[in-house]
């Protein structure tokens, strides 16, 4: 039988966020964190946070080649 165990705060959330991150070697802006964040506390499926991210890789690599610089999107660390 598994025991049930409380929730975790919104500063645990993002602590263990923050843990993961670094743990997978990846670098993320401070505003892209803050999403997912509350994604997280929002209980979005892991598999829609992961194509949220998806698309604003592309949007971002798109954005990057017509000039436009890097100016939003996720970081991925080049991983």
């Amino acid at each position: 039988l598994m025991a049930e165990t409380a929730p975790l705060s919104p500063d645990e959330v993002k602590a263990e966020l923050a843990r993961l991150t670094v743990l997978a070697g990846v670098e993320l802006r401070p505003e892209v964190f803050d999403v997912l964040v509350e994604l997280t506390r929002l209980d979005v499926v892991p598999t829609a946070t992961a194509q949220v991210l998806k698309s604003l890789c592309v949007k971002s690599a798109m954005r990057a080649s017509v000039g436009g610089g890097a100016s939003g999107g996720a970081s991925g660390g080049g991983r």
